[in-house]
């Protein structure tokens, strides 16, 4: 199997040579391993990286176990609720009538890039439950399919909440410094039909993963039909490998980051700027003005953990792709920064809901708003199953008359 990185999120390829027995797994490996050797003529255990020693081994084992089956689970479950709470939350919002155009189509692209996270975290999760000791699977197993089609979907809507940021940047910079402009085309049409044009596009330009892997029959004797993987027929071409990803850090990462300092910079000289414009407008505007206010500075934390959390895993993986092109191994420190870097990107499709919970006041008060109100509901079904009791609410003086 090539060394090449292949999808903007690639979990298959990192420890690919190295011997993984020193996980602690929930079952018996031993057992898999020579059931599958004694049945199936095709099966070979992963072979040790001899260029690795025992400790390195052991170190690289133990980190993947805590970041892979420990952080990043937990981490998607909480951006998987997250993100439900940030589409309830925007959802709301959009259907307050004092909205003006711009912030309108702003609550839209955060609804898009936080359903886009959503489904980030729903397709990672599994992975957690991957035992890469195993390259034999039953034909019925979800997991075969799993590893067949994961880097599609990973890739997928990694693309289109890396393409909403940007979009959603451009379109509050072009609404703030050309305010004339941006009249023209921000509307709630042309806003979705973006947000419709980047989800496909992003389908469109990963739609090579779905071959990335092609499923053979092992042969095996044995009553159950056993498959394993190969590598697809567009993924054995060098020349195939090296454009597409060199199109991937290209459009998924060198130009998302320039916009997004270009816009940044703007945005927070911007929002020094509304300073003294606050004390020109009246008391009437001024909450129309904090709104706007608000979201410039969502949109500026954003940003800065996009560059924090996101664009070190894209560089590292360019900068090996370029390197391993020219027959370089993997070395033990990029198997630590890739799998540190791809941690701390995963953290990147959870943590907006934080941004949003710490920074916007009324993000803030709807949270609150929504707990009391499964509170009391939940309160109301306890009392309901609880006797009956009769509650007596006596005045001051009807007290004092009492002990009287």
């Amino acid at each position: 199997m090539s060394n090449l990185t292949t999808s903007g999120y690639d979990f298959e390829d990192f420890l690919e040579s190295i011997n993984l027995k020193a996980l602690n797994l929930s079952y018996d490996t031993s057992i898999l391993l020579d059931n599958f050797q004694r049945n199936c003529s095709d099966w070979k255990v992963p072979s040790r990286n001899q260029s690795f020693s025992d400790e390195q081994i052991k170190t690289l084992d133990q980190l993947y176990y805590v970041l892979y089956f420990v952080v990043i689970p937990a981490v998607c479950v909480f951006g998987f609720f997250g993100n439900i709470l940030n589409v309830i939350v925007f959802s709301k919002k959009k259907m307050c009538k004092t909205l003006d155009d711009i912030e309108y189509c702003t609550t839209i692209f955060l609804i898009a890039l936080a359903i886009s996270d959503m489904m980030f975290c729903i397709c990672t999760f599994p992975k957690a439950f991957d035992n890469r000791t195993i390259q034999v699977y039953k034909v019925t197993n979800f997991m075969v399919y799993y590893k067949m089609y994961s880097n599609f979907a990973i890739s997928t809507f990694i693309l289109s909440s890396t393409l909403l940021t940007v979009l959603t940047a451009v379109m509050r910079y072009t609404a703030i410094c050309h305010p004339f402009h941006s009249r023209q085309f921000i509307s709630f049409r042309k806003t979705v039909g973006a947000i419709l044009a980047l989800f496909f596009f992003s389908v469109v330009f990963n739609l090579p993963y779905i071959w990335r892997f092609k499923m053979n029959r092992a042969d095996c004797k044995s009553s159950t039909e056993y498959v394993h993987l190969d590598t697809g027929v567009f993924f054995t071409k060098p020349n195939f490998v090296y454009t597409h990803k060199l199109l991937w850090a290209i459009i998924g990462n060198f130009i998302p980051l320039i916009l997004l300092l270009y816009c940044n910079i703007r945005l927070v000289k911007a929002l020094h700027a509304s300073q003294k414009l606050r004390l020109l407008h009246s008391r009437d505007n001024a909450g129309c003005l904090s709104a706007h206010r608000r979201i410039n500075i969502t949109l500026i934390a954003i940003i800065i953990l996009f560059f924090i959390l996101v664009a070190p895993s894209e560089i590292s993986k360019f900068i090996y792709f370029s390197h391993s092109n020219k027959g370089a191994k993997q070395s033990y420190g990029y198997l630590l920064v890739s799998m540190i870097t791809n941690a701390l990107q995963c953290i990147n499709f959870s943590v907006n809901f934080v941004l949003y919970y710490v920074i916007i006041a009324p993000f803030r008060k709807t949270i609150h708003e929504f707990v009391c109100v499964f509170m009391s509901r939940r309160g109301t079904r306890d009392s309901t199953n609880s006797p009956k009791q009769t509650c007596i609410v006596l005045t001051h003086k009807e007290q004092r008359r009492a002990l009287i």
